[in-house]
C-alpha cells in the first residue's frame, strides 16, 4: 500500500505483498517499529477447546497460497493449477497479474473450473486514499509523532472526509476484484505507522486500522452484499483491537511475519525479529479470537515464502527452509486455538527456483497435510 496507482489497472500491476522488497515497498524501520514489551509467561496461551470433530473429519477449509503471476505463468516449468489439483490447494492469492489480459481471463476460468477460488491479497490503503490529494489536504492523512501531517502511509482514520473517499473508492474494489469466494484483502501500508493526532493517538495501530476496515466493508457491501473483509493482524496491528468492534462480515487474518521462522510457534521463548516471543503471539491470536469470529478466521504463514528467506532479492534465491517437523508443530497450534483456514505465501517459487534447486516437493508437502489433517 505504499504507492499511489495512477489507473484500476495498475492496481493489479503495482501493488505488491507484504513479502515484496522495492524502493517505496521496503521493510525500511520495521526493526524500530515495536517498542520492546514484556516476555509473556508460557501458560499464556489459550487453545480452543470448544469444537469436537466427528472422527475422520477434515479439519482445514481453506488451503491457500500467496504468490506472484510472474511465479505461476510458466507453466511448463512449473505448473500449480496441477500442483493444486494433486494435493489439495483450493485457494490461489496471484498479485501482478495481467488484468483484462486473455492470459489471465482463460488462467482464472481454469482454476474455477477445477474448484480453486481466486483472491487478491494486496496492500491497497495507497490506493483507496489516493496520495495526491495531500497538498489540497493534508488532514486527511496521519499525523507523526511530532505534530507534521505527512502523507508516507496510511491516513487519519478519525478524519471523516478521509474516510468517505476510502468508503467510495471501496466500490471499486468490489467491482473490479471481486473474488471468487467473496473474500477481499485491503491491507494498510505495509509497515507504515499511524495517526499520532489528538483524535487518534489514544487508538492503537489496529484500533486503527479496523476503523478503516469499517468504512471498506460498507462500500465492499453496497456492490457485492456477500463481501467479507480480512483484518490483518501483522507488524503492529498484530495485538487485538479494544476500542473498536469490527462490522459485520470482517474476519481475522494473523500474518506473524516477524517470528521465529526456525523454531515452532508452540516454542513460547522463541523471539522474533520484532522482539515478540512465540508465546506473545499465541496470546494475541487469542486475544484477536474474542474479537473476530472464530470460525471465519485464518492463518498468513511464510513456511514457503522465498522471498522472505532470499531476503526479497529474486537475483539470489535461497531455497525455503523447509522443515516438515516445524510445519507440522505449528499446525497443531494453530488447529489448537480454531483455526481452521490457512494461506501461505510462495513467492519466488517459480521456474528460476526450479531451474536451481529442482522441483518444490515442500508445496506438496504443505498442502497434502493440510488437506488430510484430522483435529486430535
Amino acid at each position: 500500500m505504499r504507492r499511489v496507482l495512477e489507473t484500476l489497472a495498475a492496481i493489479a500491476v503495482l501493488a505488491t505483498s507484504c513479502t515484496t522488497k522495492d524502493e517505496t515497498l521496503a521493510r525500511q524501520g520495521w526493526e524500530d517499529m515495536f517498542k520492546p514489551v514484556e516476555i509473556v509467561p508460557e501458560d499464556s496461551e489459550d487453545p480452543d477447546e470448544s469444537y469436537d470433530p466427528q472422527s475422520g473429519e477434515k479439519w482445514f477449509k481453506m488451503i491457500g497460497i500467496i504468490c506472484s503471476w510472474t511465479d505461476v505463468a510458466r507453466r511448463a516449468k512449473l505448473d500449480y493449477v496441477d500442483i493444486a489439483k494433486r494435493t489439495g490447494i483450493n485457494t490461489f492469492s496471484i498479485y501482478n497479474f495481467p488484468m483484462d489480459t486473455d492470459e489471465w481471463k482463460s488462467y482464472t476460468a481454469e482454476c474455477q473450473r477445477n474448484g480453486i477460488d481466486i483472491e487478491y491479497e494486496e496492500h491497497m490503503l495507497g490506493w483507496l486514499l489516493p496520495r495526491d490529494l495531500y497538498g489540497e489536504h493534508p488532514e486527511y492523512y496521519r499525523m507523526d509523532k511530532n505534530g507534521n501531517r505527512v502523507n508516507d502511509a496510511n491516513g487519519c482514520p478519525s478524519n471523516k472526509e478521509a474516510l468517505e473517499i476510502i468508503r467510495d473508492r471501496a466500490k471499486v474494489i468490489g467491482e473490479r476484484y471481486r473474488s471468487t469466494n467473496n473474500k477481499y484483502y485491503c491491507w494498510l501500508d505495509d509497515t507504515g505507522d499511524v495517526c499520532h493526532c489528538p483524535e487518534c493517538k489514544d487508538l492503537s495501530p489496529a484500533d486503527q486500522a479496523l476503523t478503516f476496515e469499517n468504512v471498506i466493508i460498507e462500500g465492499l457491501r453496497e456492490v457485492n452484499p456477500d463481501a467479507t473483509l480480512a483484518h490483518l493482524a501483522y507488524y503492529n496491528t498484530v495485538e487485538a483491537p479494544t476500542k473498536v468492534k469490527p462490522a459485520e462480515g470482517i474476519f481475522l487474518e494473523f500474518a506473524p511475519i516477524d517470528r521465529d521462522h526456525y523454531h515452532t510457534m508452540s516454542t513460547s521463548w522463541a523471539s522474533g525479529k520484532d522482539g515478540r516471543t512465540h508465546g506473545q503471539y499465541l496470546k494475541a491470536l487469542a486475544d484477536n479470537l474474542k474479537v473476530f469470529p472464530k470460525e471465519t478466521a485464518q492463518v498468513l504463514e511464510y513456511w514457503l515464502d522465498c522471498s522472505l528467506f532470499s531476503d526479497w532479492d529474486e537475483s539470489n534465491l535461497k531455497e525455503v527452509a523447509w522443515n516438515q517437523a516445524l510445519f507440522e508443530d505449528d499446525v497443531k497450534t494453530y488447529a489448537s486455538y480454531g483455526i481452521r483456514n490457512i494461506t501461505c505465501y510462495t513467492a519466488y517459487i517459480g521456474a528460476a527456483y526450479v531451474a536451481k534447486f529442482g522441483y518444490p516437493s515442500c508445496i506438496d508437502s504443505y498442502a497434502e497435510y493440510l488437506r488430510d489433517y484430522v483435529k486430535e
